[in-house]
């Protein structure tokens, strides 16, 4: 059963190299091969071989030009344990094929319902995912450079309608790429069905069927046989090759966008990571952006910027809908300086004054409710680690004179605080802030409330419960990093000083 023999008499070990070489579909194959460089420095190539007409066609050609280029050519079948006898043929038939032509062949059986079960989705969603891991996981193991799939003109016409009817964003409507970054490549997307059984045909080559393609219970089944069929015959016979080419175009337009935001990602985000999570391999559990940049950004190139910014932070594309991006975009753009939205998989989207931040809930959730039990007593100058987000608090004496503008001007934030020594004397306590609280600012006369003074120094508002207070009986001394009590300002050369060292997300969102 060689490819280019369906069984008429014997049937040679290896391919006839001349038969098909000179085929329109060949030399249309080797164009689009080479036009959208996909084989570019690859060395070997791995055929996803289903049996069918798509996957048998592409192993042909793809047969054809590896013996011609010095390539190495392999195969790979995936049961998805569905259809019984059907598919066990199918899976012999592609084995058959591949040792008849001496092309190396690897299978591996799934149980997708299983699978789908336990994870909540839908049978072919969970199908597709199955198989590509089958894929990945083979080529890193026999280190193959690519992995092609018999994705054609067709497929993509359908891709593009089904997106379409369902609503989608101009990457959606893009449709299926022929190269993928994790080395997929689809290079058979420039032909239609037609051509490719025509094609077969005229080789004498044979492939399988797979009867759940026939009928219509799948959306895509019903598109092909329903939907495609009427565009094809009142509007336009041409209609696969048309949204084929729209598709290549939109693609280009995608790439030019995403590039733009690729670029603004990088100049205006920051990643936090946590203590144990400093390798490049770990997701950060937050991303901040600096908020005006993306402001001012053209609308499709800023929720590109959010789509990487999810990405990062673990969400797969396909649990991120328009409207995620939409309300995230209305909050960056919005006046007010406070904002909160719920995202899939646990993640908040958050506006802190002039910054922007996408990140895991869990973890704030965790760094807000980690620390000592409040009020802490501290009886001498040491370091007092507090934990969470309020980080740790220094205190030492110092001794000599402590100028007005080291003491009361200095701009880098957490700002280093000194109060006086005498008035300030030890037992000091640490607490965070209590509805009521009121202090007075260093240069002020008379107190104000806590909240007041905090939105006046714009700290965002869920943070304001994470800035440790230091108090001398019930009068707050200091609020940590930003301001002294004018009652407690440095008189004579005795100072004490207060260092704040909260964790980084702090750092970054109210000391940027």
């Amino acid at each position: 059963m060689s490819l280019l023999n369906p069984g008429d008499g014997p049937s040679p070990f290896t391919f006839c190299l001349n038969k098909g070489a000179n085929s329109k579909l060949f030399k249309k194959f080797k164009g689009f091969v080479r036009k959208r460089r996909l084989l570019d420095g690859s060395n070997s190539i791995l055929v996803a071989l289903s049996g069918g007409p798509d996957s048998v066609c592409l192993l042909h050609l793809l047969y054809l030009l590896c013996k011609r280029q010095g390539l190495s050519l392999q195969a790979a079948h995936f049961h998805h344990g569905l259809r019984g006898r059907e598919a066990d043929r199918d899976a012999s038939f592609s084995e058959q094929l591949c040792k008849e032509n001496a092309i190396p062949f690897y299978m591996e059986r799934g149980d997708v319902r299983a699978y789908c079960k336990e994870k909540g989705m839908g049978i072919q969603d969970g199908a597709r995912l199955l198989r590509y891991d089958f894929f990945k996981r083979l080529m890193a193991q026999k280190k193959i450079d690519v992995t092609a799939t018999g994705h054609t003109a067709s497929d993509q016409a359908e891709e593009v309608i089904f997106r379409l009817i369902r609503g989608s964003s101009l990457e959606g409507l893009s449709g299926i790429r022929p190269k993928r970054p994790d080395g997929f490549i689809r290079p058979l997307l420039f032909a239609n069905k037609e051509e490719i059984i025509e094609h077969l045909r005229l080789m004498n080559i044979p492939y399988v069927t797979d009867s759940s393609n026939l009928g219509n219970k799948y959306t895509r089944n019903r598109l092909r046989h329903s939907l495609l069929p009427i565009i094809k015959k009142e509007f336009n016979p041409s209609i696969a090759e048309t949204l084929s080419r729209s598709a290549l175009l939109l693609q280009d337009d995608e790439d030019f966008l995403m590039s733009n935001a690729t670029e603004l990602f990088a100049s205006c985000i920051t990643f936090i990571k946590g203590e144990d999570e400093r390798l490049d391999s770990v997701p950060p559990f937050c991303v901040t952006f600096k908020r005006k940049r993306l402001s001012q950004a053209h609308p499709s190139v800023l929720r590109r910027v959010l789509l990487l910014g999810l990405e990062r932070l673990g969400l797969y594309r396909s649990k991120i809908v328009s409207d995620h991006l939409l309300r995230m975009e209305e909050i960056v753009r919005s006046n007010n300086p406070s904002g909160l939205y719920m995202l899939p998989e646990g993640l908040l989207a958050i506006r802190a004054y002039e910054r922007f931040l996408i990140i895991k809930k869990a973890h704030l959730d965790m760094l807000k409710g980690q620390g000592q039990q409040m009020p802490l007593t501290v009886k001498a100058p040491s370091t007092v680690k507090i934990g969470g987000l309020a980080g740790s608090l220094e205190f030492r004496p110092v001794f000599g004179k402590v100028t007005m503008s080291l003491a009361t001007k200095e701009q880098s934030f957490p700002k280093r605080l000194f109060v006086d020594r005498n008035s300030c004397s030890f037992p000091l306590s640490i607490r965070f802030r209590r509805p009521g609280d009121r202090f007075t600012p260093f240069g002020s006369k008379s107190p104000i409330k806590l909240k007041d003074f905090m939105i006046a120094k714009r700290i965002p508002r869920i943070f304001r419960d994470s800035i440790p207070l230091v108090l001398k009986g019930e009068e707050i001394v200091a609020v940590c990093g930003i301001e002294v009590n004018e009652h407690f300002k440095v008189k004579k050369d005795a100072a004490l000083e207060m260092a704040w060292k909260p964790h980084d997300l702090v750092n970054a969102l109210i000391f940027p």
